[in-house]
């Protein structure tokens, strides 16, 4: 069987290394890069079938509509025709579904979903994170392939879904504006808490996220990047492309998206104002 990882960013170095531990060295799994911006430009060789492609390109955010441009999976589809292809790249619903259903009419092609939840936070290991996994979801037409792929390289998992293929893309999303949602809210809470005068907000936050129904992951406030608010890659992108096919009717995630634009320019405007 012969794999292509597409796309060396984070989440495909992850993928990469995973697959290679569960089968460097196997005389019947060949792995490949694809990455030409890294150096590595596989191209499929006449009468080598590419079976399996584990799509993690970059899909960036358009500055006009809010959604994910979606060039660079189009161009990984076109390149390995009739191949099953694992999505971890942030992907619309709507888009995936249309161009699913061309492929699989006239390329016999597979599609899977399966969300990454990798940490944006500083210091947090890509590689590590994946292979720590204890959860996976799988949408689409292969999810018990691409389990059964990964499952020896992932010693941590424990709970693994498979469900339908918008289903998996949509979760993507959701999943990440509901974890920026929660960095608001607790930015919005030390706001209170600091207006009234009290001290240790820290304290009071370890204290109460005992509760895991609270749970103690984005409550840091300032956060571990430093500032007030949610940014990095995943937040700033999804919660875009969310608001905006919800065409106006996500009203909460709107106002999250503008509360939030006011908190990260609180660090900016004191240190403007120390200087």
């Amino acid at each position: 069987m012969n794999i292509v990882v597409a796309g060396m960013g984070p989440v495909g170095e992850a993928c990469w290394t995973a697959l290679n531990i569960a089968y460097g060295g196997s005389d019947k799994i060949n792995i490949y890069k694809d990455d030409p911006y890294k150096g590595f430009n596989y191209e499929p060789v006449e009468g080598i079938k590419v079976d399996a492609v584990v799509v993690c390109v970059a899909t960036p955010q358009d500055p006009d509509t809010g959604r994910c441009v979606t060039q660079n999976v189009e161009d990984v589809f076109e390149k390995y025709k009739g191949a099953k292809f694992l999505i971890k790249s942030t992907i619309d619903c709507l888009w995936l579904n249309e161009i699913a259903d061309q492929h699989r009419t006239f390329f016999r092609s597979s599609f899977t979903m399966s969300p990454e939840f990798l940490r944006g936070t500083t210091g947090a290991d890509p590689i590590v994170d994946f292979l720590d996994q204890e959860f996976a979801i799988y949408g689409g037409d292969d999810c018990r392939f691409w389990d059964e792929l990964f499952k020896p390289a992932l010693e941590k998992l424990t709970e693994v879904r498979y469900i339908s293929l918008e289903q998996a893309t949509f979760a993507k999303y959701l999943e990440n504006c509901f974890l920026a949602t929660k960095v608001t809210f607790f930015n919005e809470m030390f706001n209170v808490f600091n207006s009234l005068g009290f001290e240790g907000f820290d304290s009071m936050v370890d204290a109460i996220t005992l509760d895991k129904r609270i749970g103690k992951s984005h409550t840091q406030v300032p956060g571990p990047d430093g500032s007030f608010g949610w940014g990095g890659h995943c937040f700033p992108k999804d919660t875009s492309a969310m608001y905006t096919m919800s065409d106006g009717k996500a009203e909460l995630l709107g106002r999250v998206i503008d509360i939030n634009e006011k908190h990260r320019r609180r660090l900016v405007d004191r240190e403007f104002s120390d200087g």
